[in-house]
């Protein structure tokens, strides 16, 4: 028995050093995509700089442009802390978050109405489904919000004018599944398995100021959540992202609330 109890202990070490291991590398690996991310713009804000106070650069037109990109860099390294920090609360196992009554289908609508101008002013059509079922989770509106924000406004951002932006849900097997569907550029195959991760990014016109951090934050909240989201796409036709929603709070759970 006494064998037994030390081959066990041995193993739950074992387990806790590889564990500890991974959250180390993973640590020192975020901490080196972050200093990659803040290479660029620091060095490029520094250039300008330089450039400016030694005089190289003199001419009015010149030293406008010259302002100018720091002042897009400056404003792309705030967006990129702000992001940061965000990620790494999210990924924090000690960061709570609110937990009350949800129901997914409020947030879809305030997402929606919030969004409208935004595509109108584009020129896309900004469409919702007939069907907006209840479905009630214990989470955080703010953070659903948040969520559903990044992906619709990457939908609109990546779709030219008049194209479509179509926002549906509908319950399957006690679960609901919500999707964002768009008629804009689509991604391509290879890339696909990569857009969640944090830091990747499709750099094109749509996306000059993307921080690849988006998507990775988007989810972060579903996994909170305990939604799943998943995405297809197809060159030139359009992306579709679906979440899959299935910790629906009970009757007795939503009595506690009352």
């Amino acid at each position: 028995m006494k064998a037994e109890e030390e081959s066990l202990l041995e193993s739950r070490l074992a387990e806790a050093e590889a564990k500890a291991a991974a959250e180390k590398e993973a640590s020192r690996n975020f901490v080196s995509s972050v200093a990659h991310e803040l290479r660029t713009p620091v060095a490029v804000i520094r250039g300008s700089l330089e450039a400016l106070c030694d005089g190289i650069i003199c001419e009015r037109e010149q030293v406008k442009e010259y302002h100018r990109q720091m002042l897009n860099e400056s404003i792309y390294l705030q967006r990129l802390v702000t992001d940061l920090l965000e990620f790494s609360r999210l990924q924090s196992a000690s960061f709570s978050i609110i937990r009350e009554p949800v129901n997914i289908a409020d947030v879809v609508s305030d997402v929606c109405r919030s969004l409208k101008k935004i595509a109108e002013e584009k020129g896309v059509s900004l469409e919702t489904g007939d069907e907006s079922p209840v479905f009630i989770v214990n989470g955080d509106y703010a953070r659903l919000r948040q969520m559903l924000i990044v992906i619709l406004d990457n939908a609109v951002k990546f779709t030219d004018k008049g194209g479509r932006v179509t926002v549906s849900q509908h319950m399957e097997n006690e679960k609901l599944y919500l999707t964002v569907s768009d008629t804009g550029c689509g991604i391509a195959e290879d890339e696909l398995p990569l857009i969640f991760v944090k830091f990747h990014r499709t750099v094109t016109g749509q996306n000059r100021n993307g921080t690849g951090l988006g998507l990775a934050i988007a989810r972060e909240i579903a996994s909170r959540h305990g939604a799943e989201i998943t995405a297809e796409s197809k060159v030139g036709e359009g992306t579709t992202f679906t979440f899959c929603f299935s910790e629906k709070m009970t009757e007795e759970e939503l009595e506690a609330y009352s």
